[in-house]
């Protein structure tokens, strides 16, 4: 049995932030492992004890925006995704995470990402082709 901390995160912090938590500590539950989930949302936040995890195996980060206080989880492997995969396929992404992790490919929290997936979405404000992030063409 492993141990798998998340954090989740929308938008705007309500549904997807609690939907996609659900997700990951049911998927935790059936795949016989210990998902504990810190959801970050427009109602605060429930911070993980530090050592909850210090003895975590590995981390998801399951957040459409920056994740606070990440430098909690240095050191650790992780997966960076969206809530809405969460939802859609959580234990698709707790397998995933472990494996990475048991077989050393994972990213560490605090380290320079090995993929430009695992890179936090839009860090520093940069636009993003015009009108509301390119939605409706290119400027």
């Amino acid at each position: 049995m492993a141990k798998i901390v998340c954090v989740t995160s929308c938008i705007t912090g309500i549904a997807h932030t609690y939907m996609a938590a659900e997700a990951l500590e049911q998927a935790g539950k059936k795949l016989g492992h210990e998902v504990i989930v810190e959801t970050q949302g427009s109602a605060g936040s429930n911070p993980l004890k530090q050592e909850v995890i210090d003895t975590a195996d590995a981390v998801i980060f399951a957040a459409d925006l920056e994740v606070k206080d990440r430098d909690r989880f240095n050191g650790k492997p992780f997966l960076q995704t969206v809530p809405s995969k969460a939802i859609k396929d959580a234990a698709g992404l707790i397998e995933q995470v472990l494996a990475a992790a048991a077989d050393g490919t994972a990213d560490k929290v605090g380290s320079a990402p090995t993929k430009a997936a695992d890179a936090p979405a839009n860090k520093g404000g940069e636009k993003k082709g015009g009108l509301f992030g390119g939605l409706f063409g290119k400027k």
